[in-house]
């Protein structure tokens, strides 16, 4: 992948990420260019004819891990799925993270995210954990008087 692919890419991802829903919703140009920044031989674009059909966004550190590789996005236009490249682009990437040191590479998969899953699977990874995302109420709603009796009565 080069940076003359992240117009393509940010494309491809507005169109197969529903980027009104967590975690999708954090797709962003800057997401690209993070991953591209930090690990460029662990971002590739699956091409047809010339143009991007799909990509693989992935590099490293995650989150306090320096030496835990993150793959975050891989997408694919829906007329090229079932053809294998998201399994091609994410073998690529798991070769480049273990290449540059990673001793251990993490997908992060929303739950209902049935085909990520599956792809994860066929790639050799293993579910560890599931973790439950919680969203906090309006502040509006926080701040009723209601609710501030029933919380403070609730944990006494």
């Amino acid at each position: 992948m080069t940076s003359g692919h992240v117009p393509e890419v940010l494309e491809i991802g507005n169109r197969v990420f529903d980027i009104s829903e967590f975690p999708y919703s954090t797709w962003s140009l800057s997401a690209i260019a993070r991953h591209l920044d930090q690990q460029p031989e662990a971002c590739h674009v699956a091409l047809f004819e010339g143009a991007p059909v799909g990509f693989v966004l992935a590099s490293m550190p995650f989150l306090n891990n320096q030496t835990w590789g993150h793959i975050e996005w891989i997408g694919i236009l829906p007329a090229f799925q079932g053809r294998a490249l998201a399994t091609k682009l994410g073998d690529a990437s798991i070769r480049a993270l273990y290449n540059a040191g990673a001793t251990r590479i993490v997908a992060d998969i929303a739950t209902s995210n049935r085909q990520s899953k599956l792809l994860a699977r066929s790639l050799g990874f293993t579910e560890l954990t599931t973790v439950s995302l919680f969203s906090a109420p309006t502040l509006e709603w926080i701040k009723t008087p209601e609710r501030t009796t029933e919380t403070v009565a609730s944990e006494a």
